[in-house]
């Protein structure tokens, strides 16, 4: 904190008590020379400045001046300053820190092969031994070490937290003490894993290993749940012999547990050979998870189970899990094969035909709409459904106490008035079509989904090929580059240079191919297929624009079909409120007599009463008319502005393609191979050739990338055009 110069002054009291002086006035002396003081005010106008005095520069540039300042005693006479002080440079603090309003020096140091805690634990000792500070100093430990202290407390509460909500998860899963404790039985399990690793690696506890176990535990636990879940199921399917659930249920999750482990310890392995910024924190989390995984995968596969068949054995316990192990091991490297031979088909190459042509007979929205129409028909024949028929009888006394009476029995029918059959049948008739209207509807949106998803993967095929070609050209740059550097002919940052374009382009290549699954799965989903799609293999195809006279649209068509539905509810309603009819025919016998009675009644009921209620009932129908009429202007305009949109779109976009296919493509080869060329007879350097190889890249990417947009802009367009 020292190093600053200064020019000291220290007074001769005993002197200056001889002049009369006191230090308070020369101080103030001093100051004004050297400082300036003000001395009274100067006003301009109306501005008022304030008047300082002090040596003119020419007497403020050394020691001597200091020293030979005149200082006024009380006697009226003037002495130089050298006579009552003495004035020397002298070396002052720097800077001054400080904190909590104290005064702080800040010693930093760097930790290498050792844990923190133990090195400032030595520290402490170290110190408190020898004493060295005066009164009312003292040491505080920050930094690294202070993050520490304040996370181990942070850890002390989360990781018993987190340990307990998992097993109240566990608990509330599966209803079972004995199951949640058989599934916790993979945290310690885990745990050991992870220590032995960082006992390997030669590695101490830290904060990020901590964290790294709170990740193995969830995983490790995850993997438990898989099994126990299925074992359970297998259970409530039947299987009621223990061992035989146990096999069967390890042979099926196989995959599944070997899978979760995998791609954790897979994922984390850069992380745990790591030498960059941030490894101190990356290594001790990915070698706690890696190692933890490895017996928790031992635990899940092997001694999860026994602890199972243990558990769940209540008479018969003749086969012990020891002996069940081997047959645990065997079981496992017979289904890892015979899944190994389940692996889904190989990529097919089909054409955009073909596979328009499979989603249309394989989509599952055509069967899902095949339903509805046969819903439908079948709703359509129950328009004409007739109230029940009832049957009656009655018994009349008409005079008590002559023992005889009336016996009544007939039979009763009502009857709604005859339109409302006929405007239910078209009710339902109207909703029938609209289905029926629908397949079209679905044959648009299929075809378009279809071509947006194989024109993408057919983009993303060729933008790997792309990848390919370049990957190849810089790895074969990387090995040039690290020629010239053996034999001296190059400095060693153009190796890492080339190094590191290469592998930049490897990890776009391994991004592109992920792009390239993902698109593959949505294009099975599409056509309800069981294995990898390719686009056929050759360049991407350029799509031609082609405008046919305007027909109505399939969604329009919809819409209209909802306004007919809406029209025949207006009917519907109506008819709800006409009359209805019944009729009772009967026969009647007295007691006494010898022929019986025969007779018949009808009835006709008018709506006397809640006539408003009917009338609203038609007003709802009507606005439900009106509203699918606006929905259908506004379809309309959606339509005609998103097929106009389209078309500026693809405008565009042949603008750019027309330059990309008469120049840039071509100048973009000549350019990589006069760049390539130039540099391996060592013309230009890696840097000039980056550059020249980077504007070259760009061309035929954004070609591809404005091809791909070019593409996609004409399917919309054929989709609002309905071809």
């Amino acid at each position: 904190t020292a190093g600053l110069p200064q020019i000291t002054i220290e007074y001769d009291r005993s002197r200056m008590a001889g002049y009369g002086l006191n230090i308070k006035d020369v101080n103030q002396i001093i100051t004004t020379a050297f400082a300036g003081q003000t001395a009274g005010v100067v006003f301009e106008n109306e501005r008022k400045f304030d008047l300082v005095v002090r040596l003119d520069s020419a007497y403020r540039s050394s020691l001597d001046d200091v020293a030979n300042l005149f200082v006024p005693t009380r006697s009226g006479n003037q002495i130089p300053l050298s006579q009552v002080a003495t004035i020397s440079f002298k070396e002052g603090p720097a800077q001054i820190s400080r904190e909590d309003a104290k005064r702080r020096i800040v010693i930093g140091f760097n930790v290498r092969g050792r844990d923190v805690k133990t090195v400032v634990e030595e520290i402490q000792d170290k110190l408190a031994a020898k004493k060295i500070l005066p009164s009312g100093y003292y040491f505080t430990f920050g930094g690294t070490f202070e993050n520490l202290a304040q996370a181990s407390k942070r850890l002390s509460i989360a990781v018993p937290v987190s340990l307990f909500l998992i097993f109240g998860l566990l608990f509330f899963t599966f209803n079972s003490l004995k199951h949640a404790t058989l599934i916790f039985t993979a945290i310690p399990m885990s745990a050991i894993g992870g220590v032995f690793a960082l006992l390997i690696r030669g590695m101490p506890f830290s904060i990020s290993a901590g964290i790294g176990f709170i990740a193995l535990f969830g995983v490790a636990v995850l993997n438990g749940i898989v099994l126990i879940s299925t074992f359970n199921q297998l259970k409530k399917d039947g299987m009621t012999d223990v061992v035989q659930r146990v096999l069967e249920g390890t042979r099926i999750r196989l995959r599944p547990v070997l899978m979760t482990a995998s791609v954790a310890a897979l994922g984390f392995i850069p992380m745990a050979f790591s030498t960059g910024a941030g490894a101190e924190v990356q290594k001790p989390l990915a070698t706690v998870v890696i190692g933890g995984l490895i017996t928790a995968t031992f635990l899940t596969l092997i001694v999860l189970p026994c602890l199972y068949i243990l558990f769940n054995s209540k008479r018969n316990r003749k086969v012990k899990p020891v002996t069940i192990a081997p047959l645990l091991l065997l079981t496992l490297m017979a289904s890892s094969t015979l899944q190994a031979q389940q692996m889904p088909k190989p990529a097919q190459r089909i054409s955009i035909d073909a596979a328009i042509d499979t989603a249309l007979k394989n989509n599952l929205q055509f069967s899902v709409n095949q339903s509805e129409i046969s819903k439908k028909d079948a709703e359509l024949k129950t328009a004409k459904e007739i109230p029940k028929t009832g049957v009656f009888a009655e018994n009349e006394d008409l005079q008590p106490g002559d023992n005889k009476g009336i016996l009544k029995i007939g039979v009763s029918q009502s009857i709604p008035w005859p339109g409302l059959y006929k405007a239910r049948k078209e009710y339902f008739n109207q909703q029938l079509k609209y289905y029926q209207l629908n397949t079209a509807a679905l044959n648009a949106v299929i075809k378009r989904d279809v071509r947006i998803a194989y024109y993408e993967l057919w983009y993303l095929q060729d933008k790997l090929v792309l990848h390919q070609r370049l990957d190849s050209v810089y790895t074969s740059l990387f090995k040039a580059a690290e020629l010239r550097v053996k034999t001296g002919e190059a400095a060693g940052l153009e190796r890492i240079s080339a190094e590191a374009k290469m592998r930049e382009l490897q990890a776009a290549l391994k991004q592109n191919r992920q792009h390239l699954i993902i698109q593959q799965q949505q294009l099975m989903m599409l056509l309800n297929f069981d294995a990898y799609i390719l686009p056929i293999d050759k360049p991407m195809d350029k799509l031609t624009l082609s405008i046919s006279p305007d027909s109505l649209h399939p969604v329009l068509a919809l819409q209209q079909q909802n306004i007919n539905i809406a029209s025949s509810n207006i009917a519907v309603q109506k008819n709800v409120n006409k009359p209805e009819f019944s009729g009772r025919f009967f026969t009647q016998r007295f007691w006494g007599a010898n022929n019986p009675y025969s007779g018949f009644s009808v009835t006709a009921a008018f709506p006397l009463f809640g006539t408003t209620a009917y009338k609203s009932k038609i007003k709802v129908a009507q606005a439900e008319v009106e509203v699918q009429q606006k929905q259908l202007a506004y379809q309309s305009q959606q339509l005609s502005t998103q097929k106009q949109q389209a078309l500026t779109e693809i405008e565009i976009k042949m603008a750019l393609l027309q330059f990309y296919e008469t120049t840039g493509l071509k100048q973009s080869e000549e350019i990589i191979k006069a760049a390539t060329l130039s540099y391996t007879a060592g013309e230009i350097s890696f840097a000039e050739l980056s550059q020249f190889l980077t504007q070259a890249i760009d061309t035929k990417r954004n070609y591809l990338d404005v091809l791909n947009q070019y593409n996609q802009s004409i399917i919309q367009f054929n989709y609002y055009n309905n071809q």
